[in-house]
């Protein structure tokens, strides 16, 4: 039997456990203990193992899917037992060694190829690579972050704690068609602004809300806002914004340290930008909502209105920074506007609204 000592990282904590590699026949075996103590096994099929190539006697292996296990062994014999133990299976390739057999200037050029590579890699294929692993994301682990967000951000602000509970109720009178729980805070603040953040915290400044007349409009806000969480907006902007720190901790299967990096970066939200192509789909999110609620859509039109008369020319308006109000986005909903079908006036909404506006009095 074959024992080394290695560390072992389980792919979900950024911590690493001292633990003991056994080689079995058509396995490995990793023991190790918990940071409660207790002695915990763990089995690694054969077939699912691979071996990161360097330069250095640190030897790296991998197993299973995203977020990968891996384990690091120091140990100089390993790779002559690998060898005897495992003929059929080839742990190491030393492909990469070869290029110090060449000579300075063909080195020189490799070199140059592949930083030229990296470049290219970084500028284009790092933000899809983000947007990618931010679709990935999982809920639970997004609600979270949120949460965490949510937390850091808000000491910022002052809470409405009355005009939060109002504009709660308010929201639960709509059926929002996503899966996330949405939870809203209003701050007092004059600016005309809202924001969502991952996992569905939405932060509204009471004042847009003085600027609003009627039911439709605060519930058009809400029903745009509920998309870009449902949509992932956010939480996407964020991992193409935090590109290189995140593909870092990606790339280590850290995922403490991405939630971590994310987390101290919780206040660069009222700076980020979303696109033409994602404010649309968010319009259209929103009105799609609109329309199984059977409510007005002229809300919408109406809310691009109060914008457009607290911000100036449409053209440069902004809902926070994140919101661009273009006039293709008005004249879209306008057109929305004429196609709608029959409405209905909802009485239970509208109490809730006029709660609202009495205690903005």
């Amino acid at each position: 039997m074959y024992n080394f000592s290695v560390r072992y990282h389980d792919g979900r904590l950024s911590i690493a456990h001292d633990a003991t590699l056994t080689l079995m026949p058509d396995h490995w075996l990793i023991h190790y203990r918990d940071p409660s103590g207790e002695l915990t096994s763990v089995r690694w099929a054969l077939q699912g193992i691979s071996t990161d190539e360097n330069f250095s006697n640190l030897f790296i292996f991998r197993y299973g899917e995203f977020p990968q296990q891996t384990i690091e062994c120091k140990e100089d014999s390993l790779p002559q037992i690998l060898r005897k133990r495992y003929p059929e299976k080839v742990f190491f390739r030393r492909r990469i060694t070869d290029i110090f057999k060449l000579n300075n200037t063909t080195i020189v050029g490799v070199a140059l190829a592949v930083l030229m590579l990296m470049g290219l890699g970084y500028w284009f294929g790092l933000p899809w690579l983000a947007g990618a692993a931010a679709s990935r994301f999982p809920v639970s682990t997004e609600v979270q972050l949120g949460d965490t967000m949510y937390e850091n951000m808000i000491r910022a602000y002052d809470v409405d704690q009355g005009l939060t509970a109002v504009t709660n109720d308010f929201a639960k009178a709509i059926d929002f068609k996503t899966h996330y729980p949405i939870r809203i805070t209003v701050v007092k603040d004059k600016e005309a602004n809202a924001f969502a953040l991952p996992g569905g915290r939405i932060v509204v400044f009471d004042g847009i809300l003085r600027k609003m007349h009627t039911k439709e409009e605060l519930a058009a806000l809400l029903a745009h806002e509920v998309s870009h969480v449902h949509y992932r907006h956010s939480l996407r902007n964020i991992f193409r914004s935090l590109g290189g720190y995140l593909f870092l901790s990606l790339l280590l299967n850290d995922i403490n340290g991405v939630v971590t990096v994310l987390a101290d970066n919780s206040n660069m939200l009222a700076n980020l930008t979303y696109s033409r192509e994602l404010e649309t789909e968010a319009d259209s999110k929103g009105m799609a909502i609109f329309k199984a609620n059977r409510l007005d859509l002229k809300g919408f039109v109406d809310l691009f209105t109060v914008l457009k008369s607290a911000r100036g020319e449409v053209e440069s308006l902004k809902l926070l920074s994140t919101h661009p109000l273009t006039a293709d986005r008005l004249r879209a909903a306008e057109e929305m506007v004429k196609g709608q079908g029959q409405v209905r006036e909802d009485e239970r909404l509208e109490r809730k609204w006029e709660a609202i506006e009495n205690e903005l009095k």
